[in-house]
């Protein structure tokens, strides 16, 4: 019997026959032992003139049911339409998925096996008395499929069916992973980057932007090479391992023998094993101390959850003065948001929030679209300085040109820019490894890093264009909450409307890997299973709520101090995570680097620790230049 290939690339590995009750294929795609010729070969071997018809090939999903194994919401293969890829842009779950396993959190039905692959433990019925899979010759030639997978348990008629244990190895393309990583980056920070750039100037915020970008890939690049040794060290400790099991049990391949070093048996998830996330990477480089890297992807994420706090509220606040003529102090706005966050953080698994971030997708790109659209084409929006309007469309844009080549280059507040550079990344880094990991075909996972800078890459150059645009259009005077200085208008109320229930939806999304570094420094980790777990599932609310009330209090206290806030944890948090400490846990994993990427790895390192302290110290020392009241 031949298994899939070991999600993190261990193909080597002797095979052998799993148990009775455990089938292992690919979660979307994988139909057991079926390749192009495979049946014929061994009929006319035993000399069988009849052959049933093959079933689908590895990596396509049958024609009924593209997505046979829809509960395990991890990302599946991308339709053959255009409408269907642009449908899974926003319904598909990778995000959701990626920020869970970023920090280590499976879901309940996911284990991880001794070779790190992450796999996906179902059920499914099927008539008593159906014989094993390839029990015997004639079985490998007639044998039927398993009946579909029974997602929701209930009960069934003991007398005619039993349960099947399915390990299902879960993976997808990198198509998804893209649109993961476009969805991970591409949030309401773009927003805060025309006041950057307003305060700058462009002479320091393009070449800011540049730096900050191809300073990014490089660490991720690095980090993502972490990834791969310890992968690599894990399967040849595998292969090693197994030789050994094979050396002390000779029948152990065969059927009814032992499970193989690494499958996951009957269902139980080993403690022991780990996934390769970021935190964990950094722990097995620097031990202990890899708490200031947990400690700073929670203050970044954190840090993000505060910038919505602020952001929301200023949003609300123009909108119902635009509406109703009533200005509702901002902090009202800030109290009905924690009401509403608080909740929705109390959910574990939130592949469950799927649903209300598809909505949230689908409002940042509105928002996004019509933004850019009042910034080119409105005319309150672009009025040069004698007040007039430009009546035409190519009159706007002529207008628009003249005021992008009229911006300054350079301004005294340029400091403030360098945190908020890294901020725009928005602890995407984070994400890095748990998107690898996902992708399943092998030649897309070594493709992976680059496609990942390429994707990097365009994001930003958009944000670039998105800025100057936006500032040039809407002059010096542009506020980091974007939408509140758009032109009056009935377009522009949906635009602060759209990004604020956008924003609230999403927060829960960026706070859960904050709140899961802190729950498990405090031994609350979500879905941790104690005597009592509905004591554990309350001390993990108690915590998320007590901490987003804190940073509902720290939001009052800086609600006109946003740039200020986001530049400050650009540069304290953003830098460090991004740019000095994926290089040193390089230097560490992959000790026979040549010495000059080791030379680069402390450069990089080195200059990311300096430029954090002296942007930090900046931003607070122009604190009151930044302030917006």
């Amino acid at each position: 019997t031949t298994l899939p290939p070991s999600h993190n690339g261990c193909n080597n590995m002797s095979t052998s026959t799993v148990p009775y009750q455990t089938e292992q294929q690919n979660a979307a795609t994988y139909t057991q032992g079926e390749d192009q010729g495979r049946l014929k070969s061994a009929a006319k071997y035993f000399g069988i003139k009849n052959t049933r018809t093959p079933l689908k090939s590895v990596r396509e999903a049958p024609p009924n049911n593209p997505h046979p194994n829809t509960h395990s919401r991890s990302i599946l293969k991308f339709g053959s339409t255009v409408w269907s890829n642009v449908g899974l842009l926003f319904s598909d779950s990778t995000l959701e998925a990626a920020r869970m396993h970023s920090v280590g959190v499976t879901a309940q039905e996911e284990r991880i096996a001794g070779d790190g692959s992450l796999h996906l433990m179902s059920i499914s019925k099927r008539k008593k008395g159906t014989k094993p899979t390839y029990e015997d010759l004639m079985g490998l030639f007639h044998q039927k499929p398993l009946e579909p997978l029974e997602y929701e348990m209930r009960p069934i008629d003991e007398a005619e069916y039993e349960e099947v244990m399915l390990d299902s190895v879960e993976g997808g393309s990198i198509v998804a992973a893209i649109f993961g990583i476009i969805k991970g980056m591409v949030g309401p920070a773009v927003l805060y980057l025309p006041r950057g750039f307003a305060l700058s100037g462009f002479a320091v915020a393009i070449p800011a932007m540049i730096i900050a970008t191809i300073t990014y890939v490089y660490s991720a690049t690095r980090l993502l090479q972490c990834w791969k040794a310890e992968s690599d060290k894990i399967c040849l400790s595998m292969e090693k391992m197994e030789e050994i099991r094979l050396l002390l049990d000779p029948n152990a391949g065969e059927y009814g023998g032992s499970a193989p070093y690494g499958s996951v048996e009957n269902g139980q998830k080993s403690s022991n094993n780990k996934m390769l996330t970021y935190p964990e990477l950094a722990r097995r480089a620097f031990g202990k101390a890899s708490f200031l890297i947990s400690g700073g992807i929670a203050a970044m994420q954190f840090g993000v959850c505060l910038t919505y706090l602020i952001f929301v509220p200023q949003n609300l606040f123009e909108a119902t003065k635009t509406l109703f003529g009533v200005e509702v102090p901002k902090q009202i706005f800030l109290v009905f948001m924690l009401a509403v966050e608080i909740p929705l953080c109390w959910v574990r698994d939130i592949r469950k929030l799927t649903p209300i971030n598809i909505l949230a997708t689908a409002l940042i790109a509105f928002g996004l679209v019509s933004v850019l659209a009042i910034a080119l084409f409105d005319p309150d929006a672009n009025l040069d300085n004698s007040g007039s309007e430009y009546n035409s469309f190519e009159e706007d844009l002529s207008g628009l040109f003249q005021q992008i080549t009229q911006l300054p280059r350079i301004q005294p507040t340029w400091g403030l820019f360098i945190g908020t550079s890294f901020f725009c990344f928005e602890g995407s880094i984070t994400l890095i490894v748990p998107l690898q990991e996902a992708v399943y075909k092998r030649e897309d996972r070594k493709r992976f890093p680059y496609v990942n800078q390429k994707v990097i890459s365009s994001i930003v150059f958009f944000y670039v264009f998105f800025s100057i645009i936006c500032w040039a259009s809407f002059g010096d005077s542009v506020q980091t909450a974007l939408t509140a200085s758009l032109p009056k208008g009935v377009l522009t109320t949906m635009v602060q409307f759209a990004y604020s229930i956008a924003v609230i939806f999403t927060f829960p999304l960026q706070a859960f890997p904050a709140l899961e570094v802190v729950c498990q420094t405090t031994e609350t980790k979500a879905g941790k299973r104690k005597i009592s777990e509905n004591t554990s599932i309350l001390k993990r609310n108690i915590v998320a709520s007590i901490i987003i009330w804190l940073l509902g209090g720290v939001a009052i206290i800086a609600i006109d101090y946003l740039g200020n806030v986001v530049s400050l944890l650009g540069s304290l948090v953003g830098i460090p995570i991004a740019l000095v400490y994926p290089p040193l846990i390089h230097n560490t994993l992959v000790p026979e680097s040549s010495r000059t990427t080791k030379l680069l790895n402390y450069i990089v390192s080195i200059v990311g620790f300096f430029g954090a302290i002296a942007a930090s110290y900046t931003t607070i020392a122009s604190w009151d230049e930044g302030a917006e009241g």
